[in-house]
C-alpha cells in the first residue's frame, strides 16, 4: 500500500501528515516493536517510518517480507553496512571493537581477522562441550533461589543488593524472574566463556548492564517527547488528547546527572573487564578457559595475538550481547512454562529420559545401572535427546526475539516493492513483526512449539531471531546450547509457578509488556517460584 508521505512529493509507503497524529501517543507509550508491528499491518512490507524519531537521522524504511530481508542480509551484504545512526551511538560505547560491533570497514580493526582469534569458540562443538557443566551451574544457582540468597532474606537487609541484581522478594516465597536470570546468565557465560571468575564482580555487573538499559531507554524516550512536541505542533494543530501523553515541558533535556551514571555504568563494566583480563595476562597458562585462550593465541594469518585492550572490549560485548540477551531470552521461557504446566511434564519427561538428568534410578547398589552412565555425557547426544526442549526455545523466540530489531544502512540505491531507496538511507528488519505475521505463522499470537516439527514451507527469512547472513549473530550456538540444557535440567528437579502476595492461581499468566531497550524484555516485574519436585511424588 503506497500513501503520500509528508516529507516528499510522490508516492511513498507510511502514513500521511494527519494519519500520523494517531500515532503519536502510540510511539510515546508503547514499545517502538509495537509501534513497527502496527505500521506493517497498515502500510505493508516497505514503510518509510515516520520522521519523528532523532535517534533515526536520514530516510528510514521497515522492510518485512522475508524475500526482501534475505536480499539485505544475506543475498547482497555487500550493498548495505552497520546501522550508523545517532540511535546506536550510545550502545556502541560499550560494544566498541568488540566482535559484536565490528564490520569490514571498521577503523578499530577487521571483523574478519577478530573472526579469526576468536570463532572457534562460538562453534557448536565447543558449546556442547559445556553441557554437564552448564547442567550443574543450573541446579546450583536454583538451589539459592529456593534457600534465598545471602543478604535479602532475614539474614540482612535487601536493600543492600542493587535493584538490578534484586532476586529475592521478602514480601513472598518467590524471585524476581528477569534479576533471576540475570544471576544465572552471567554464570552460564563464565562457564561457556569467561571462567568463574566473572562471579566475583556478579552484583556490580548485572547493576551496570541494568543501569546502562535504563538510561538508554530513558534517552531515547525524553528525545522523542522533545522531538515530537518541538516540531510536530509547527507541522498540524494537535488536540489535548495528544499533548497530554507527552506532557507540557516542550523542551526536556538530559541532565548531566543521567550522564555522569551512563559513564559510571561503563566505567563499572570496564573495571571488570579489566580485571578478568589482567588476571589471565599475570599466568596466561592457569585459565582454561576461552579468554585465556584468546589471549595466547595467534592469527594464523598474521601472526598476530589480539591486544589486551582489544580482549577487555570483547569482555564488554557479550556483557551485553551474550549475558542480557540470553538473560531476557530465558525470562520470557520460564514465563511461558509457568502458565503452561503441560509443557512442563513434557519437557520433565524428556528431560529424566536423558543420561545426564535422570533420576536416582540411575545408579544401583552396585554401580550405575546404565551402561553408559560411567561415561562423559556427550553434549550433541543430550541435545538431539530432548528436541521438545529446544523447540519450546524456538517457540520462545519466535514470540519474543531477545534482539527484536536488526539495522542495515544503504550504501548502493536499491528497490524493494517498487520503492527506491537511496544510498544513505537505512532500513530496519524487525523478527518481532515478522514472526508475528499471519501470512507465515497460523495463529502467531499463540505459543506453539510444535510449529517447529519437521518442513514447515516456510520462507527462510520468515523466523530469524539470530539475524542471518555472514553477520548473523556468533552466539547462535551457545545461546541454544545453554538455553536447551537450563530449560531440561530446571524442569528435570523443578516446576515453575507464579507467585506473589495477589497471585490466586500459580499458573494464571500476568499480563506484560514488552520493553526493546537493547534486547527485548518484559517491562514490569514477574515473581515465580521454582518448586522443587519430591523424587517420591514424582514415582521416580
Amino acid at each position: 500500500m503506497s500513501i503520500l508521505n509528508p516529507g516528499g512529493d510522490g508516492g511513498e509507503p507510511g502514513p500521511t501528515l494527519t494519519e500520523l497524529v494517531e500515532f503519536v501517543p502510540m510511539l510515546v507509550n508503547d514499545d517502538p516493536v509495537v509501534v513497527a508491528e502496527r505500521l506493517r499491518e497498515r502500510y505493508g512490507d516497505v514503510v518509510a517510518v515516520p520522521p519523528l524519531h532523532p535517534a533515526l537521522d536520514s530516510d528510514v524504511y521497515l522492510l518485512s517480507n522475508p524475500e526482501d530481508i534475505q536480499y539485505v542480509l544475506q543475498s547482497h551484504p555487500s550493498s548495505f553496512r552497520a546501522l550508523d545512526v545517532p540511535g546506536s551511538r550510545d550502545f556502541s560505547r560499550v560494544v566498541r571493537n568488540s566482535i559484536v560491533s565490528l564490520h569490514s570497514d571498521s577503523e578499530e580493526g577487521s571483523w574478519t581477522q577478530r573472526l579469526r582469534l576468536v570463532g572457534t569458540e562460538f562453534g557448536e562443538e565447543a558449546a556442547q562441550e559445556h553441557v554437564p557443566e552448564l547442567a550443574e551451574t543450573t541446579l546450583a544457582t536454583l538451589g539459592e533461589f529456593a534457600d534465598g540468597l545471602p543478604g535479602q532474606v532475614s539474614a540482612g537487609d535487601p536493600s543492600s543488593v542493587p535493584d538490578g541484581a534484586r532476586v529475592w522478594t521478602p514480601e513472598s516465597d518467590g524471585v524476581r524472574l528477569l534479576p533471576a536470570m540475570r544471576r544465572l546468565t552471567l554464570r552460564l557465560l563464565g562457564v561457556s566463556l569467561f571462567g568463574r571468575d566473572m562471579r566475583a564482580h556478579e552484583a556490580e555487573v548485572i547493576q551496570a548492564v541494568h543501569t546502562l538499559r535504563s538510561l538508554f531507554k530513558r534517552r531515547q524516550l525524553h528525545l522523542v517527547t522533545s522531538y515530537v512536541t518541538r516540531q510536530l505542533p509547527d507541522r498540524v494543530p494537535l488536540p489535548g488528547w495528544v499533548h497530554r501523553p507527552l506532557g507540557v515541558n516542550p523542551h526536556i533535556r538530559l541532565t548531566g546527572r543521567h550522564e555522569r551514571r551512563t559513564t559510571e555504568a561503563v566505567e563499572t563494566l570496564q573495571a571488570a573487564a579489566s580485571d578478568v583480563v589482567a588476571r589471565r595476562e599475570r599466568t596466561p597458562l592457569v585459565f582454561d578457559d576461552a579468554l585465556g585462550e584468546w589471549l595466547r593465541r595467534r592469527d594464523p594469518v598474521t601472526g598476530e595475538r589480539i591486544p589486551p585492550a582489544a580482549l577487555r572490549q570483547e569482555v564488554m560485548g557479550l556483557l551485553i550481547a551474550g549475558h542480557a540477551t540470553m538473560s531476557a531470552g530465558l525470562t520470557w521461557a520460564c514465563y511461558l512454562l509457568a502458565a503452561r504446566p503441560e509443557a512442563q511434564e513434557r519437557i520433565h519427561e524428556e528431560a529424566r529420559a536423558t543420561t545426564l538428568l535422570s533420576g536416582p534410578e540411575a545408579i544401583g547398589e552396585e554401580g550405575p545401572e546404565r551402561a553408559d552412565a560411567c561415561h562423559p555425557v556427550e553434549g550433541a547426544a543430550f541435545l538431539e535427546s530432548v528436541p521438545y526442549t529446544k523447540r519450546v526455545w524456538k517457540e520462545t523466540l519466535r514470540l519474543y526475539p531477545s534482539l527484536p530489531v536488526f539495522g542495515r544502512t544503504v550504501d548502493e540505491s536499491v528497490e524493494f516493492d517498487g520503492i527506491d531507496i537511496e544510498a544513505g538511507s537505512h532500513v530496519l528488519t524487525s523478527p518481532y513483526v515478522v514472526h508475528r505475521d499471519e501470512r507465515w505463522w497460523d495463529d502467531p499470537e499463540t505459543f506453539d512449539p510444535s510449529r517447529f516439527e519437521g518442513d514447515n514451507g516456510r520462507p527462510p527469512f520468515a523466523y530469524f531471531p539470530f539475524s542471518g547472513g555472514r553477520h548473523a549473530c556468533l552466539g547462535e550456538a551457545i545461546a541454544t546450547t545453554e538455553a536447551t540444557t537450563v530449560l531440561a535440567t530446571m524442569l528435570a528437579t523443578h516446576r515453575i509457578e507464579f507467585a506473589g502476595p495477589d497471585v490466586e492461581d500459580p499458573h494464571a499468566a500476568p499480563e506484560v509488556g514488552v520493553d526493546s531497550a537493547i534486547n527485548l524484555q518484559p517491562d514490569r516485574d514477574i515473581v515465580v517460584r521454582f518448586v522443587p519436585r519430591e523424587t517420591e511424588a514424582d514415582g521416580e
